[in-house]
């Protein structure tokens, strides 16, 4: 399946898209993942929040594009796709406007792998297994399962990245994420933009799994200044902002609208602003850009005139601070399709 998809990208590439959605649904049948990863992948796949409706349990379960569980029921008039063998359960997709054009294919296929991990027995593979240790929705006795089977014992780090070269060996996806779970609290993987957070005891890892999200929003590209993997414990109550603020939210502060308008003609001004907050003098913070002081010197004149504050004095600075932050989880999504690395 993969060779043909990848002779299909260069000739036909909705035939390729469509091909890559059955594979996705047929591995996650193969990993005997659980029904929240299913349509988790239904939901990052086609990029819009997706839902369930299981008649046999009485729950109704949505999660945005992301992979982050939503509240409550719908009210949106959703087409509804049975699952087969399982009357008066279905699934949606939350789409505003036309229908996206692999979305029929998306909600059949996801039916078809839930109407088959009802009815299957085989065990889960390692990929699926670290996708139950993770899932919130899991049954405590599956998590409990699964942790036993990864054979986790103690603390675990869990990562959580947009990047396909992360490696590890417990390691799957969650909605269109990269996640790995690592023994203890070893040194994160060089070379990946990605969010890290510590599960002290294995049973707590969809906590975990979720501070590292947060962490995720606040990481930087990979070969920027900024850090581009960001430990949930390192951002104390920062961490506050990135909870509760969502990315639009952020995008609509006029500071951080002014430093987009900013941006556009002017690519040095994020890497300027986060090398005058971090380093404790200008001449070190030049170092750190790689240009002259008095280069320095005259893109902060310029900035200050623009921003209408000195983003290196006084209330200025912590203005200057808080604007980056904020800019950072307006795009720091972690929204981004990867392919499943298994």
């Amino acid at each position: 399946m993969r060779d043909l998809i990848g002779k299909l990208e260069v000739v036909d590439d909705d035939t390729a898209s469509a091909l890559r959605v059955i594979d996705h649904f047929d591995r996650l049948v193969d990993e005997r993942t659980s029904t929240a990863a299913v349509v988790r992948a239904a939901a990052a796949l086609a990029g819009s929040p997706a839902g369930l409706h299981d008649a046999a349990r009485g729950l109704v379960k949505r999660f945005a594009a992301d992979g982050r569980a939503l509240a409550g029921e719908t009210e949106g008039g959703w087409r509804h796709e049975p699952i087969p063998g399982q009357p008066g359960s279905w699934l949606w997709l939350e789409r505003t406007g036309d229908d996206g054009p692999l979305d029929a294919l998306i909600l059949e296929r996801a039916a078809r792998a839930l109407q088959a991990l009802s009815t299957g027995s085989s065990d889960p593979s390692t990929s699926g297994l670290v996708r139950i240790a993770c899932d919130p929705d899991a049954t405590e006795s599956d998590r409990r399962d699964a942790v036993a089977r990864l054979g986790l014992t103690g603390p675990v780090t869990v990562v959580l990245s947009t990047s396909v070269h992360l490696r590890a060996t417990l390691i799957s996806t969650v909605g269109a994420l990269v996640v790995a779970l690592l023994p203890g609290t070893p040194t994160i993987p060089e070379g990946v933009r990605a969010g890290a957070a510590v599960s002290p005891d294995p049973l707590q890892l969809p906590t975990a799994l979720e501070q590292a999200r947060t962490a995720l929003r606040l990481a930087a590209d990979v070969g920027g200044l900024a850090p581009a993997v960001v430990r949930y414990d390192d951002l104390g109550a920062l961490a506050v902002i990135a909870e509760r603020i969502s990315a639009d939210e952020a995008a609509e502060v006029g500071d951080v609208r002014r430093l987009d308008e900013l941006l556009d003609g002017h690519p040095w001004v994020v890497e300027t602003l986060h090398a005058v907050l971090d380093q404790p003098s200008l001449r070190q913070s030049a170092a750190m850009l790689h240009v002259h002081h008095s280069t320095l010197q005259e893109r902060l004149t310029w900035l200050s005139g623009q921003l209408g504050y000195s983003p290196i004095k006084g209330r200025g600075r912590q203005r200057a601070a808080v604007t980056l932050l904020l800019w950072r989880v307006a795009h720091g999504t972690d929204q981004q399709v990867v392919d499943d690395p298994h």
